[in-house]
């Protein structure tokens, strides 16, 4: 049909997923589960196909019940034999929970279950994985890069349980095995109920639960996506007003890009005292409200000639200049039953409400609803729970919609929605900036959605506030033709002290936050550095750490310079492990989609340092898949290309002055820099020794009987 341009609608869906967008039945609460499996620990993860498994745990959600199996010999028979009572132990139960499920769990048992001749409906179950799922609620809440560092779940239970696995070694799972040993079953079973115990600490599975309710999505890996959520809400709401979005389709090429968020660069240096802070509550979904935004609502404006299509030689002339100014007229005309969004010049209809927008406004309705339910119940009881995470699932459902609408891959992408969002954030942010300087305010920072104001009290910053609210906003906004308008602008906090690094990256210390006045030791907000990245190097963390806790109170640099030179001589002298010397970077691909680069010689050139690692454990059987965390310790940083070994190489030694060098000062070294300007922080950048200098050749000296023997005569006369 296509072939005849033929426009086709939501082609590409499967049965269920058009199931549940057309019939909209309820998503119930599924009975849960979490497993754990133990396999042949002799072989490698590249070869996991291959691993005959041993031990399997379940332990039930509601009664925390477990249930073992466990392998009777070494072969086919008793491996099927234990595979069958599994899946009979799994059959009462919808949703499966399992820490790297997709990438272990669920492909050894779906793998291992047909090789043994077993047919599973593995459809039947939803397959969650716990891992993901931790990692994407995680990323924001998580208040170091230390809970970033590793994604293990010895790792996390740590962090999250202050315990962790038992002590057993699961790379000898097969000689326990062979001897009975007991701790094998323990092990498992313990790693399965850690994974109850962080749910009932984290609540994450029940968020994406709510989410799954609100959106008509499924709760398993793939439900996790915003944009399965945020689809699956659209086609529910277009079916049940009887509007059918266009097929999917892959990509030739990838769209041009379309502009983005505004961003100031701070105008301060050093620390800066009593900065306070507006926000937009929820921008980019009023925006969407206020323009009535959508796909369907967008308007043809007809436009004049336009001056970019005259020739080259009308240029200057009068008639060029004529062009121009009805062009420019043309564009600030509204149309009528129109508005226009402002920056971008494209118009959406004022009526009817538009597809993206009914459905922002419908989250927003809902997150109101239980945010008055939540106020009215007692706090921490289940009714008040249940209210804080469906408020929570609301937020991040409306928050995602700008986010799928300006993906190139979601069936929903609109450029000029897109860009029409980001350039009214844009538009409204200058404006509000334009007019607290004309109050005298001094504005040191924006970004997206927020300003960071000096020069005023609190009481001054809420009266700009308020202004904003009760005239600015209404009489801008209603200059765009919309009848409608959301933007609020919020006083959400101050910083008694803040120190910018560069746009994106600050540490503050709050003097109040939401109307409450913030304790004097309360926690930084820190923003964009190192000491919030899992990739960066433990050490690195550590020093910016400790300088951001100087920095509370600090304004002598002394304390500073005897931290880095404390630092500075532990690394380069003192006992290292390997924590601290470890850097990690994930795969954002599949490693054969990295290519090498060719010199001029021929030679391979130098790639990036972790996937030449990851090339190295690819040989050793190790998991190098997409999204896979590379762990590298760089043990020459002086030869050309530098060499680097995987981390489970690590013998005690490594370059200290690259590491010092490269990965543990320079983050914190930027950070002094813009807390204490000009006090010469790059005396401690370097640590390696000079090479000797060659010795240099001596000339030969020039007499009578050298070849410069006539110029020496000529001199010497």
């Amino acid at each position: 049909e296509e072939k005849r341009d033929t426009p086709t609608f939501e082609g590409d869906l499967p049965p269920v997923q058009r199931f549940m967008a057309d019939q909209a039945p309820p998503i119930a609460r599924p009975r849960r589960v979490y497993l754990d499996i133990e396999t042949d620990s002799r072989v490698p993860f590249s070869r996991k196909e291959d691993m005959r498994v041993l031990v399997w745990c379940l332990v039930d959600e509601e009664t925390g019940e477990a249930q073992t199996g466990t392998l009777t010999e070494d072969s086919d028979r008793a491996e099927r034999e234990l595979l069958e009572q599994f899946w009979q132990a799994l059959a009462p139960y919808d949703q499966v929970c399992a820490w790297n499920g997709d990438r272990f769990d669920f492909e050894v048992l779906k793998v291992r279950s047909e090789k043994r001749g077993l047919r599973i409906q593995h459809r039947r179950w939803l397959w969650l994985d716990q891992l993901e799922l931790f990692r994407r609620m995680n990323t924001m809440a998580a208040e170091s890069g230390d809970e970033k560092q590793s994604f293990s779940l010895e790792a996390i239970a740590q962090a999250v349980l202050g315990e962790g696995k038992m002590d057993f070694d699961s790379a000898k799972s097969w000689e326990a095995w062979q001897v009975g040993d007991p701790r094998l079953v323990a092990y498992c079973q313990r790693d399965t109920e850690l994974l109850r115990r962080l749910e009932a600490k984290t609540g994450y599975i029940e968020l994406l639960q709510t989410l799954s309710e609100a959106c008509g999505s499924f709760p398993d890996t793939r439900g996790i996506n915003p944009t399965s959520q945020v689809e699956a809400f659209l086609l529910r709401l277009g079916a049940q007003r009887g509007v059918h979005f266009p097929t999917r389709h892959r990509l030739d090429e990838t769209p041009a890009p379309f502009k983005g968020a505004f961003v100031m660069e701070p105008t301060v240096s050093g620390i800066v005292e009593h900065v306070h802070v507006a926000d937009f509550a929820g921008l980019y979904p009023n925006i969407i409200l206020t323009w009535n935004m959508s796909p369907e609502t967008k308007a043809v404006i007809e436009l004049p000639q336009s001056p970019a299509d005259l020739p080259a030689y009308y240029r200057n002339t009068d008639y060029a200049k004529q062009v121009r100014e009805k062009y420019e007229a043309a564009k600030r005309v509204v149309p009528e039953g129109c508005c226009v969004a402002p920056l971008t010049g494209i118009a959406f209809k004022n009526e009817p409400q538009g597809m993206l927008a009914s459905a922002v406004a419908e989250l927003i309705q809902l997150r109101k609803e239980w945010n008055a339910r939540k106020a009215a119940a007692v706090p921490g009881s289940p009714e008040w729970k249940e209210a804080d995470r469906r408020s929570t699932a609301y937020k991040i459902a409306a928050n995602a919609f700008f986010g799928v609408v300006g993906s190139s891959v979601s069936r929903f992408f609109d450029r000029d929605v897109a860009e029409s969002v980001s350039q009214a954030g844009v538009w409204l942010i200058k404006e509000t900036i334009k007019a607290a300087e004309e109050q005298g305010l001094d504005v040191i920072y924006g970004d997206t959605d927020s300003l960071f104001v000096t020069g005023c009290t609190r009481a001054d910053f809420e009266k700009f506030v308020a202004w904003c609210n009760a005239e600015l906003y209404p009489r801008i906004i209603a200059g765009t033709g919309t009848p409608r308008n959301s933007i609020k602008l919020a006083y959400e906090k101050a910083f008694r002290r803040i120190v910018f690094v560069t746009a994106k990256r600050y540490v503050g210390f709050f003097l109040h936050y939401k109307g409450t006045e913030a304790k004097h030791d309360g926690k930084p907000e820190v923003k964009g550095l190192e000491y919030k990245r899992g990739d960066s190097v433990r050490a690195a963390r550590q020093l910016q750490g400790e300088v951001i806790e100087l920095l509370r109170d600090g304004t002598d640099p002394e304390p500073f310079i005897a931290a880095v030179e404390a630092c500075r001589d532990r690394m380069l002298n003192g006992p290292l492990e390997l924590a601290d010397v470890v850097v990690s970077k994930r795969l954002s691909k599949p490693l054969r989609g990295y290519s090498t680069k060719k010199k001029k010689d021929g030679t391979d050139a130098a790639g990036q340092p972790h996937v030449a690692v990851a090339r190295i454990l690819q040989g050793r059987g190790r998991d190098v898949g997409e999204g896979a965390k590379i762990e590298y310790v760089c043990i020459d940083g002086e030869s050309k290309p530098k060499k680097y070994l995987p981390a489970e190489d690590w013998a005690g030694e490594c370059d200290r002055h690259e590491l010092w060098e490269s990965a543990v000062y320079p983050p914190t070294q930027r950070v002094l820099e813009a807390a204490f300007p000009g006090a010469g922080w790059a005396k401690w950048e370097r640590s390696r020794p000079p090479k000797p200098a060659k010795p240099r050749r001596a000339a030969p000296v020039a007499g009578p009987d050298s070849p410069q023997g006539d110029l020496f005569r000529l001199v010497g006369r």
